[in-house]
């Protein structure tokens, strides 16, 4: 059988050479939600799911690489593998490149396959000999000669969430869909698949089967993340899930996913809090933006119903529209503060090949020559009307800034989010809602012992006043253990070693895997 080497990029990540930025990193939290919150910043690695996802479908013996130092990929790929395959994006496409070369060099009749929302860079076509534009798995089975498939299993990947470098839960994290059938302007997912929705998981049923069929340990809850594009989109699939992610009562199901305000707005709270919904992430863009999925749709009273209900809310905000002056860029960031968001996320609107807001600026000369490995959403890739490249990315990093002066840590703002989710469902006599209660219960009170940390350490009056308050409604609703006062205790030593390894620059490493597949058929 033939055989075949999956990897990431490689390591070093998050430094500035002539490969990779301080940006390009294994996170999304600490990269592009809570960079500016200093300690109190979430951090998780998120490793290369699609790669799992692939080799778990394949019959061929396949070998999958997470982050491997050069000098590790250099010693797996002299094994000689029929195929090596090489998952990037845009801003990554230079160390893409770079472990094509030594592939050439040190495996010269391995072939090179390319893959990822990179390959809409027209310039993998000199670097690979086969390039993966569609679902992978089965590009690949056509490749390596196997049947191609309709159903499709769930590798079991497990993310460690930590903060001030203690970890706080583990996640799963279920592949479940690609593409987007909105076609948003700026969305390089939904125009890679040419607007069209490509379900891996195409029913409830099979969303149910996946979350049961993996391990949660000892865990109170079976907690996951969903990589989809728009998750709740599919309503039919959402209910069923629904329906049968209810009867979990022992080990209750909670998962935190990508969708749109205009899909969750097709469900009651009652609906959104019996599928096991935990947090969402929705773009709000802008006040002025005309995306159908903002269409007739309240944000602000969506996010307050939501967290209000226990439902954590990440807002996206885009800056760099058209309409962006001084003025209007601070109206909208007021506007995104005024929503309250549990996280955010502030990116500059990126022209990405393929989509219609780079046919448009293309066709208006205003496409600005940018390196690669600058594509990342903190650069700006056109001429802008109203800024210069170096004004909206300063600008940029101070909303960041701004929106923790004003909103204080996100795991705090989390902690909230539980309470008000306990309070909500007091009362309740269904069993699941009694099960969900207890764990807004215990999600709030591991955060509690932090508490008294985030208050001597805030970054605004206005902010230690918020976590006053917080710190008050937490003691009156439940009682504080002596085991809470002791890690309350210990929070400020972890506060002040995060603080040394921050001063250090001694930035959390991503972690280099190796995961084998099929190996019972030898690899020659």
């Amino acid at each position: 059988m033939k055989t075949l080497l999956l990897s990431t990029i490689q390591k070093p990540l998050g430094v500035d050479n002539e490969m990779c930025t301080k940006n390009i990193q294994a996170e999304m939290y600490h990269a592009q939600v809570t960079l500016a919150q200093d300690v109190f910043s979430l951090r998780a690695h998120c490793s290369g799911w699609g790669l799992e996802f692939i080799a778990v479908n394949l019959k061929s013996p396949t070998t999958v690489l997470h982050y491997p130092s050069e000098k590790k990929f250099i010693r797996e790929i002299k094994k000689n593998y029929d195929f090596v395959g090489i998952n990037f994006v845009m801003c990554t496409f230079p160390k893409a490149k770079r472990l094509c070369q030594l592939v050439r060099k040190y495996a010269p009749k391995s072939k090179i396959v390319l893959g990822g929302y990179g390959t809409v860079l027209d310039e993998c076509d000199q670097h690979g000999d086969y390039i993966c534009r569609e679902e992978g798995v089965n590009f690949l089975k056509r490749l390596l000669g196997e049947d191609e498939i309709s159903s499709f299993k769930t590798p079991a990947i497990v993310r460690k969430i930590s903060i001030l470098s203690v970890t706080n839960r583990s996640e799963a994290i279920i592949p479940v869909g690609l593409g987007c059938s909105r076609g948003c302007d700026f969305c390089c997912t939904s125009h890679f698949f040419h607007e069209k929705y490509v379900p891996l998981l195409k029913t409830g049923k099979e969303l149910n089967d996946a979350m049961l069929s993996i391990d949660s340990g000892n865990s109170s809850i079976r907690n996951f993340g969903i990589v989809d594009e728009d998750f709740l989109a599919p309503r039919e699939r959402s209910l069923e899930m629904a329906e049968l992610n209810a009867r979990e009562i022992d080990k209750p199901i909670l998962f935190s996913c990508l969708t749109s305000l205009k899909s969750l707005s097709q469900y009651t709270l009652e609906q959104l809090l019996s599928m096991g919904l935990f947090g969402a992430w929705a773009g709000i863009e802008s006040q002025q933006a005309k995306y159908p999925k903002l269409k007739d749709i309240d944000p602000p009273s969506m996010f307050r119903d939501l967290q209000g209900a226990g439902i954590s809310m990440l807002a996206s905000m885009i800056i760099g529209f058209d309409w962006h002056d001084e003025q209007t860029l601070e109206d909208d960031f007021k506007y995104l503060l005024s929503i309250n968001p549990t996280l955010s996320q502030l990116m500059i609107y990126s022209p990405c090949p393929q989509t219609p807001l780079f046919r448009k600026y293309q066709n208006e000369n205003r496409m600005l020559e940018i390196p690669y490995l600058k594509r990342d959403g903190f650069h700006l890739m056109f001429k802008h009307p109203h800024f210069s490249g170096e004004r909206i990315e300063k600008l940029l990093l101070e909303l960041f800034h701004r929106e923790y002066e004003e909103l204080g840590p996100s795991i705090f703002r989390i902690q909230d989010v539980q309470l008000q989710g306990y309070n909500y469902l007091e009362g309740t006599n269904n069993p699941q809602f009694m099960a969900r209660r207890r764990e807004n219960k215990r999600l709030c009170m591991d955060i509690y012992p932090l508490l008294k940390t985030g208050i001597n350490k805030a970054p605004s009056p206005k902010v230690r006043n918020q976590l006053i308050e917080l710190k008050n409604r937490t003691e009156h609703t439940f009682q504080i253990r002596r085991s809470d006062k002791i890690k309350e205790n210990l929070a400020p030593v972890l506060y002040y070693i995060s603080k040394l390894k921050s001063f250090l620059d001694l930035k959390p490493s991503v972690r280099s895997e190796k995961h084998t597949y099929n190996l019972n058929l030898k690899i020659h």
